[in-house]
């Protein structure tokens, strides 16, 4: 049985690949893997953000039909996620680094009470068992370093050390350019990698599925020496952005909540990127030993591995930090696949164009896992595209939800909670964002690459807003969730009773005491 290397960095954003093009940032290592393997170029997360966008990978399904929302606000119960499917077909599926699966912690008591377990059961943590994180193992792990603080991963792995000697927390935007206070070597991607090699070494014989998950480079944006300088600043790309995107009326309040406005200051859009470069590189070079190790001990031959992001990083484009809204910088994310075995070389090497949706991952490796794909998942297998033999009617767009139900941001619009949304599609031609209560959006994908030039309110896009807007109700009533119907109709079919229109004639249901037709 094939082994599943899912690999996710937090907040990557799609251009920052040097196999990709990116002018100063170096991926010697996922170059190395793209060689090997598929990089798809237009890979579209549904949620840009992380808890509701990790789900969506999780599951396979859209946020609407999933129903987590927001980090924090709990996964159904009844969803059925990555680690679910892959231990019910013999894997032993595991969590190294970051989830962000939140359960549900309001059916969990009644689940208990009719006798669930949340270990058997795997009701927690998508199904998966988690061996390693960034919170207390990792503050253990430092201590035993010699880190020895009260709270060593605050003191050394989120603060950094001035040339003046002065101690600065790494949240505050003056400290992107000083090295934390942890070495290269006991940084969090290296514990990680560290923790996912020895899971390697012990597993010989099972088959497994690991998501290896780094938080890296999410916001704080803070790296070890010599990461934190390894680019100069006055080297990385200007922000992509003009005024006419500041008078959408979403963007005055959100850019304040979201911590935007110090992008506006060319000092620490500057410093900012040039640092977050240096994250990637760091994990870069830790997959870089990581790829060393498998390709050593033969993994690299019965090991599938996926690389991507939850979502992607403004950075100061469209005058915005962090992510949300639906610009490629948020909703565009790396997808690198690659898979053993002579049946994928048509493909090695290559760079994909397809449109390609986050829940199109799930599926994928569960195809590769020869794990039947149920009614549930809504993603479509990549399996077709790797083998160089392109699915009939593959996807012609991409959609996404958003959900600012708990900004501050709605209630300075006046918008109720229930109406703070906005749905996404984007096809090769144009990208349209419609939103409940504020002014769309419009976007000549062909002609307007960058999303500068809002064009949903020139009446000549009249027709086009309407067409587009057309495509996002017809998603959005092909993609509610159907879990139930769906799991009916598999066993049932089709119940309905269809009978030629002479035999309603002589029904009597039909006719009055009279013999009249009603």
């Amino acid at each position: 049985m094939m082994n599943i290397l899912f690999i996710m960095a937090d907040q990557w954003r799609a251009d920052c690949l040097s196999c990709a093009g990116h002018p100063v940032v170096k991926t010697p290592s996922l170059d190395k893997l793209a060689q090997k393997g598929v990089r798809f170029e237009s890979t579209y997360v549904q949620w840009p953000v992380c808890g509701p966008s990790r789900t969506c990978l999780y599951t396979g399904r859209y946020m609407h039909a999933h129903r987590s929302t927001w980090n924090g606000v709990p996964l159904p119960e009844d969803e059925r996620s990555i680690g679910h499917y892959f231990t019910s077909n013999g894997y032993d599926a595991v969590l190294i680094g970051k989830g962000h699966y939140s359960a549900d912690d309001e059916r969990l008591p009644q689940l208990i009470r009719c006798g669930f377990d949340p270990e058997r059961d795997r009701l927690n943590d998508g199904g998966m068992d988690v061996l390693a994180t960034e919170g207390w193992d990792y503050g253990k792990f430092l201590m035993s370093k010699g880190y020895i603080s009260d709270d060593p991963i605050d003191d050394f792995a989120m603060t950094v050390k001035t040339p003046q000697g002065e101690n600065i927390s790494a949240w505050d935007f003056k400290a992107c350019p000083y090295p934390l206070r942890v070495k290269a070597e006991d940084s969090p991607p290296a514990y990680l990698t560290d923790k996912a090699m020895e899971f390697m070494r012990s597993h010989e014989q099972r088959p497994w599925i690991m998501h290896l998950s780094y938080t890296y480079p999410h916001w704080p944006i803070a790296a070890p020496a010599p990461y934190n300088a390894l680019y100069d600043p006055a080297q990385v790309p200007r922000p992509c952005r003009n005024q006419d995107e500041l008078k959408h009326p979403i963007m005055e309040p959100f850019r304040k909540e979201r911590r935007s406005l110090p992008f506006d200051n060319r000092w620490v859009w500057q410093h900012m990127r040039a640092t977050y470069y240096g994250m990637m590189s760091l994990v870069d070079m830790q997959l870089g030993r990581l790829f060393d190790y498998m390709e050593q001990h033969g993994l690299m031959d019965n090991t599938m591995i996926v690389f991507t992001s939850d979502h992607g990083e403004y950075l100061g484009d469209h005058w915005l930090f962090e992510k949300e809204l639906f610009y490629e910088q948020a909703v565009r994310v790396p997808l690198i696949v690659y898979c053993p075995g002579g049946e994928y070389d048509v493909s090695r090497g290559s760079i994909n164009y397809d449109f390609v949706q986050s829940i199109d991952l799930l599926p994928s490796m569960m195809e590769e896992a020869d794990i039947p794909i149920d009614h549930r998942i809504q993603g479509k297998s990549l399996m077709g595209l790797l083998r160089g033999r392109k699915p009939e009617a593959w996807q012609s767009a991409v959609y996404a939800d958003w959900d600012y139900e708990f900004y501050h941001t709605g209630e300075v619009l006046g918008i109720p909670p229930e109406r703070r949304r906005a749905w996404m599609v984007r096809d090769h031609r144009f990208k349209y964002v419609h939103f409940l209560d504020l002014p769309d959006m419009l976007f000549d994908m062909e002609n307007d690459s960058e999303e500068l030039h809002n064009l949903a309110d020139n009446p000549f896009y009249k027709g086009v807003v309407e067409t587009y807007r057309l495509k996002l109700l017809d998603w959005r009533m092909s993609t509610e969730d159907r879990s139930r119907s769906g799991w009916f109709y598999n066993k049932y079919g089709a119940i309905g009773v269809s009978l030629p229109s002479d035999k309603f004639a002589n029904y009597g249901l039909w006719k009055s005491e009279d013999g009249n037709m009603l």
